[in-house]
Order: structure tokens, then sequence, then C-alpha cells
């Protein structure tokens, strides 16, 4: 007999890759986690996953299966959620969120989530928003936020928060490049560009933007963490191009400064997304529902620094 719970075991074991994890995850022995994917290989007829080493893989019939286990597990949790009330909100919400956002915006989401819902488990990971479309997109994911052009998909639905602006900055002491003109154009530039990880949306744009005008910085220094990047072009190390939220503080400080560029950039907008099939459960909807809230509040005013 298949049970929700092989379902949820499935599920699981897709999320985090593995069978140890999902164990832990659950609280169950890895044995057990076997038993389950075990049950629903033995009455469907075939492999779930392809097991190589401590990597597991999605056979053909485990790919038909995930669109119907988040069916499944969301009539149950519509039926566990018939007698809910505000005041009784459970489950786990599971969000995805680049660093930037995370750091500079949700705060004060999550803060005001956590105060009224504590019963809701909350997972958030950080991933590039590619990873996090991806995440909605296979389901490891209820709800993420993005910073991307305007997202057109018809598998999701999107909110779109803020378009973001995006601003080249080096330090006032050591950086001798004051403003991106044209003489810049197909030249080697003296500066160390620094960046953020390769999926990045805003890095992407800047490096196709440079490479339009042949522009070449003298090198590359790629660090996966927005701080780091902003130490050390504090330090005089290299410029970088990163979200106005980000470096406004230190702008107004004088830490940093503004390298004007000319040319048109892409838009980039702070975006919420879900999947178009997604059941949208009490603690989902109410979720939501405080992101747009808080998002009305966000202050265009900071692309005046």
């Amino acid at each position: 007999m298949m049970e929700i719970r092989h379902f949820v075991t499935f599920k699981k074991v897709i999320e985090l890759g593995s069978f140890t994890q999902a164990a832990e995850h659950l609280g169950y022995t890895q044995s057990t986690v076997t038993s389950h994917i075990q049950a629903l290989e033995e009455h469907l007829g075939g492999p779930l996953f392809d097991r190589m080493g401590r990597k597991v893989r999605l056979t053909d019939i485990g790919k038909r299966l995930l669109p119907y286990t988040q069916e499944i597990l969301d009539t149950y949790g519509k039926i566990e959620s018939i007698t809910s009330d505000e005041e009784d909100i459970r489950g786990e919400l599971k969000i995805a969120a680049p660093e930037s956002l995370t750091v500079y915006r949700l705060e004060p989401i999550l803060r005001e989530y956590r105060r009224k819902f504590p019963h809701v488990s909350i997972r958030l990971s950080n991933a590039s928003c590619g990873d996090n479309k991806r995440f909605i997109l296979n389901g490891s994911a209820d709800i993420a936020f993005v910073m991307l052009p305007q997202l057109q998909d018809s598998d999701l639905v999107v909110h779109s928060l803020l378009e973001e602006s995006i601003v080249l900055v080096g330090s006032p002491d050591c950086c001798s490049l004051n403003m991106l003109d044209k003489s810049y154009d197909n030249h080697k530039i003296s500066e160390c560009l620094i960046v953020n990880e390769k999926e990045c949306s805003y890095r992407t744009l800047f490096e196709e933007y440079l490479g339009e005008r042949g522009i070449v910085p003298s090198h590359t220094m790629e660090l996966w963490s927005i701080e780091a990047m902003k130490r050390c072009v504090m330090s005089g190390l290299g410029i970088a191009y990163l979200p106005l939220m980000t470096v406004k503080d230190e702008i107004k400080a004088g830490r940093l400064k503004i390298i004007p560029c000319i040319g048109d950039f892409k838009q980039i907008f702070s975006q919420v997304v879900y999947h178009k099939n997604k059941w949208i459960s009490p603690a989902l909807s109410m979720f939501i529902e405080i992101t747009l809230k808080h998002a009305k509040d966000w202050s265009c005013a900071e692309t005046t620094c």
C-alpha cells in the first residue's frame, strides 16, 4: 500500500538530494527511507531513482510521479487546514531567495511573519536567482524571491515588487576610474572587476555591457558574499556592480562612490514568484500578503544617492 508518508519521503529525497539527508531531516533511519521508496517502487513496478554513489537522480518514472506527489501532498495539506484559523496556522514554508534580498529586504517581512504565525516552520535557502526559479519549477520551494528582468513564464505567478537600481562602485581614495565614458570603448581598464556567482543576473548584465563596448577589466576576482565584495572595493582592490540597496549606506558615509556609466542597462526587478499549480496554503497566503504589504513601503528614494 502507498501511504502519505511514502510520498513525503520521496519528495524530501528529491529536495535534499540524498537518502541520508532525507533521513536526518525527517528523523528516520536510512533503512526507513529506503523502505518507503521501495514500497513506492514495488507498487509502480520500476525504480524511482538512479543511485550513483551518494547522489541520486530521478528516473523517468520518478519524474512522472513528481507532479502527482505534489498534488497529493497539497491535497493532504488542504485537509489538515480545514479547521485552521489565522491564530492557529501551522505547517512548513520553504522560501528561496538570493543573498542580497535576504539581507536587505526580507528581515522585516520574516520578523512580522514569525511574530504573527509562530507555529509555521520556515526554511530559507540562499542561491542564485536562476537556481531559485528552478526550485519553484521543480517543487523544492514554495515561494521564491528573484532579482531579474521582468519574468514572463506561463508556469509561474509573478508579483513584481520594485525596480532595483544597480550601480558601479569603487573606493573614493583608491579608485582612479571616475566615469566609464566613451573614452574607454575597446580598451582595457586597470581596475579589477570584483564579481559574485556566475548566474547572478546583474553580474551577467554588466559583463554583457562591457562586452558590447569592448571594455576589458585588467582581471576579475570572484567572491560569493556581497559583504566581502564591498570590503574589497572599500579597500581599493577593485570595482563592483551591485544593487544600490546593498551599498547605499556606504555611499552616504563616503566609503564608496558611484562610478557613472554611459549607455542603457536592462531593468532589474525584485519579484516574488510561485508555481501556478501550487496550492496556496493558509501559511503561504499570509506570507504573500505580508510581503506585498512591505513591498509597497520600499522606497525608491535610494536612487538619488
